[in-house]
């Protein structure tokens, strides 16, 4: 007995230190498959010109073009180099915008210009928008206020995809009208990896929208790679020569971390969810909100450097952030959302445009051979093959 009580003992202990350098800590957590390989077996690496095991970050700016600032950011992080991505919002009212996107885009031929699927506006009356096709043509992409859906619970009640499809193809054909050379698809909100419960739909409606919208056009989209219910969708793209990403990540919110990585329960759950989240992710639950910009900037600096090193995978690895800048002369603030606590979509978006211009992360980038790409480069062996 007393041997058994010792053995027990010595695992309790040596597992928490044995157990993540196994790898077998990655199995807990679903992951999609790697991207298919080419006819003569090359990966996306090699194909771009790398290694077979190197690691390609894009790292993407959403929003931009749905507000002013959020351009404005879009602007500054990419005169600092290490963003080379972007995706745009096309709304109802928004064209001026595009047309200055489409500006800048020319002026950076080597820069990706996506489109950022809208099925919601999280501003409301605050700073209003509707899909670009009108209410009579998608009625079910409209709330009672004549504007797109405020929640994603609201997008997977009432939205028909059949809808989504028709404004999918819309909002893109119109940045292509701008003069945007379109080169990936991403979601607003990730509304489309969501599950239609729409009444007659099936349950992967909107994602398959999506996917039929970069079939349409032929281009890259990316996909949730940590979402087992979407791994049929992302076979069919795969199949169907759709260039996506080996892993899909990002942050917002903070705190909003504590429940997409379930940190809830007991405090013995609680106990080994930020344990298995630590040494799986390098990130150290639980996580708050800092009211302030270089707080924030301090909090997130450390959890970007160790996702970039500890979730992105050798492969096509795609990173969310969201840049803004209020630029004195047009008097223009960053919109407050509805879905956040007052203050918060100021913070992170300033956070985020801060740490993705530091020479402390370029130099991390560096450090661990880390390689920046967009999807300009992905879209034309997409087009060649």
């Amino acid at each position: 007995m007393k041997k058994f009580f010792l053995a027990l003992c010595a695992l309790i202990i040596i597992t928490p230190l044995v157990l993540p350098a196994s790898g077998l800590l990655d199995n807990l957590v679903y992951r999609m498959a790697p991207a298919p390989v080419d006819a003569s077996g090359k990966n996306l690496a090699q194909q771009l010109g790398y290694p077979k095991d190197a690691k390609l970050l894009v790292v993407n700016s959403d929003d931009t073009g749905a507000n002013p600032t959020f351009t404005h950011g879009i602007i500054d992080v990419m005169a600092k180099g290490l963003v080379k991505s972007t995706s745009i919002i096309v709304h109802d009212r928004n064209q001026s915008e595009l047309t200055r996107i489409a500006k800048i885009a020319k002026q950076h031929p080597k820069y990706g210009f996506g489109i950022h699927l809208m099925l919601t506006n999280e501003y409301q009356q605050a700073y209003p928008w509707a899909p670009v096709l009108p209410e009579e043509t998608v009625p079910s992409l409209y709330n009672d206020k004549g504007l797109a859906w405020e929640k994603i619970s609201e997008v997977e009640s009432n939205v028909n995809p059949d809808h989504a499809a028709l404004e999918f193809i819309a909002q893109i054909q119109t940045a292509l009208d701008a003069g945007i050379n379109v080169t990936h698809l991403d979601s607003h909100m990730g509304t489309i990896y969501r599950q239609s419960s729409f009444t007659g739909a099936k349950s992967d409606g909107l994602i398959m929208a999506a996917i039929k919208a970069a079939q349409h056009f032929n281009i890259p989209m990316t996909i949730n790679t940590f979402d087992e219910k979407l791994e049929t969708n992302m076979r069919y793209a795969d199949e169907h020569g759709i260039i996506r990403p080996d892993t899909f990540f990002g942050f917002y919110e903070l705190e909003e971390m504590n429940s997409h990585l379930s940190y809830e329960g007991g405090a013995i759950q609680k106990f080994i969810t930020a344990w298995v989240v630590k040494n799986t992710f390098g990130f150290v639950l639980p996580y708050e909100n800092q009211k302030l910009v270089l707080d924030d900037v301090k909090v997130r600096m450390d959890m970007y450097k160790q996702a970039v090193v500890k979730v992105a995978k050798p492969g096509l690895n795609h990173f969310f952030m969201h840049a803004a800048s209020e630029h004195k002369q047009d008097g223009i603030k960053i919109p407050e959302g509805k879905n956040h606590a007052p203050g918060t979509d100021k913070v992170v978006r300033l956070g985020d445009s801060m740490v993705w211009s530091s020479d402390e992360m370029k130099q991390h980038l560096l450090d661990n051979d880390i390689i920046l790409i967009n999807y300009s480069q992905l879209k034309a062996i997409q087009q060649n093959r």
